[in-house]
């Protein structure tokens, strides 16, 4: 409809269908969520990038393999994207993901009603992360623990393993403390924000997080008794409060289910769905941001983003391995094969090794080959197996769990491991040997790669091994 002046003014649904009190209230409260829309929409169009700010790329997805690979197909070095997940408010808390930059996803995140800040990081399987922690206890079974304490108490304990491990100088203020406790449940979220020096990727940070929880339990199981690097310098009252009580047993207050494959972390003024919990900075937090700016709020919630990390030409990978050594790696370098991977071959059911992929498939039949990754740097490859869920640890078939089988090229063995972290954390089968024709024509292919090697001191320049292929 027009007006005098020739502007055009939408036209309310209730015109176009009159009738029933009841149709009436439906077309209202239709007209509510437009008009919301709107507002924000035009809230949201108030940030305008200057040419040489963030990417102003914002797309909706219903399914999240689909917003990873948009995030990654339009992601620069410099202008990174992340892919966000949130519960509509207005759709029975359906999931959606959203790819965009975390500069202009707040803009438009900031702006919702508190209630419906329904918002988790996505973090992509492979990429580097900063070490993360998600701490929990319910309060009913335990009156007496002192959440504020045994945070402090475990926060020193992990910087004086960052120390040890990779002489990594870092403090309180290098650490953002997110509180979201409630009345039923304490709750923290702790993100080690230490510049220039990341984790190769979550599940590395899962292992070393995992492996400190082991050391403190062991060390509490000997009563102290043995001298310990790091924990002999904390009263064991200190360490024993870390313990709490669950609804099963009794156990660190660490989650150490947060470190898998596209894990969904919740960011920085976020609540659960259908509460009023959101993450907020802790009262005794001491941390600095990265980047002063001056929206504070902005800061934190980019800092909160695990994997969020803008102009990095280059930083330091830290690498907790499986057998608990620790590796330095370089970014760019250290994850070019397996980064082009994920970007370009995710589906791919073929390695360059085709004598190999037909070995597996017979292996695994009557299952099949779901996708591969072949990581050239370290020779191996990781076949994702569906079909087929036999575990040779539980020495039976998972109930909905996956396996998978990686192969050593240069070792010429094979073995098995599993996606279930509750039965098989860290699982990995006995070395198998490939069949001695595959070792031939393993053997076959170096000698012709050999002789094609220029004779150049520049061709034996050494490499980063990737020692952990494997997805947990």
């Amino acid at each position: 409809m027009a007006t005098e002046s020739g502007e055009l003014t939408p036209i309310k649904p209730s015109k176009f269908y009159p009738g029933s009190s009841e149709m009436k209230k439906k077309l209202d409260e239709i007209e509510q969520k437009c008009q919301k829309r709107r507002l924000l929409l035009r809230e949201a169009s108030r940030f305008r990038p200057t040419l040489l700010g963030p990417s102003t790329f914002w797309e909706k997805y219903y399914k999240q393999a689909e917003a990873l690979e948009a995030a990654r197909e339009h992601s620069t070095r410099h202008d990174p994207l992340c892919t966000f997940v949130y519960q509509d408010h207005h759709n029975d808390g359906r999931r959606m993901f959203v790819v965009a930059h975390p500069e202009v996803y707040w803009h438009s995140f900031i702006r919702q009603q508190p209630e419906e800040r329904c918002t988790y990081e996505v973090i992509p399987e492979g990429a580097p992360c900063w070490l993360y922690l998600d701490l929990e206890f319910q309060s009913s079974l335990n009156p007496d623990s002192n959440g504020p304490s045994m945070t402090k108490t475990l926060l020193e304990i992990l910087l004086a393993f960052l120390k040890k491990y990779w002489k990594l100088d870092c403090s309180e203020k290098n650490v953002l403390n997110l509180d979201s406790t409630t009345p039923r449940k304490f709750s923290r979220h702790l993100i080690f924000c230490t510049k220039d020096v990341a984790f190769k990727h979550n599940i590395h940070a899962g292992r070393f997080i995992k492996s400190i929880t082991t050391e403190i339990d062991e060390y509490l199981s000997s009563n102290g008794s043995a001298f310990h690097e790091v924990l002999s310098f904390f009263p064991l009252k200190d360490l024993e409060s870390l313990f709490i009580e669950t609804d099963k047993k009794k156990k660190i207050f660490v989650d150490t289910m947060v470190y898998t494959k596209n894990r969904h972390f919740r960011v920085y003024k976020a609540t659960k769905w259908g509460k009023l919990s959101h993450l907020e900075v802790a009262p005794e937090c001491n941390y600095e941001p990265t980047v002063e700016r001056k929206d504070k709020n902005l800061s934190i919630f980019l800092d909160s983003l695990v994997s969020f990390f803008p102009d990095k030409d280059s930083f330091t990978l830290l690498e907790f391995n499986h057998d608990s050594s620790r590796e330095v790696d370089k970014y760019p370098r250290g994850l070019s094969q397996g980064h082009r991977f994920f970007s370009q071959n995710q589906q791919t059911t073929e390695s360059p090794y085709p004598f190999v992929d037909k070995f597996i498939r017979k292996l695994v039949q009557p299952g099949h080959v779901r996708c591969c990754i072949y990581f050239e740097a370290s020779k191996t490859i990781l076949y994702d197996i569906l079909g087929n869920r036999f575990c040779a640890n539980i020495n039976r078939h998972h109930k909905s769990n996956n396996i998978y089988f990686v192969v050593d090229l240069k070792e010429k063995v094979y073995y098995q491991k599993c996606h279930d972290e509750e039965d098989c954390p860290g699982f990995r089968s006995n070395l198998m040997p490939l069949p001695v024709e595959i070792s031939f024509l393993l053997d076959e292919e170096d000698d012709n790669i050999f002789l094609s090697i220029p004779d150049s001191d520049e061709s034996f320049s050494p490499i980063y091994s990737d020692n952990s292929i494997e997805r947990e």
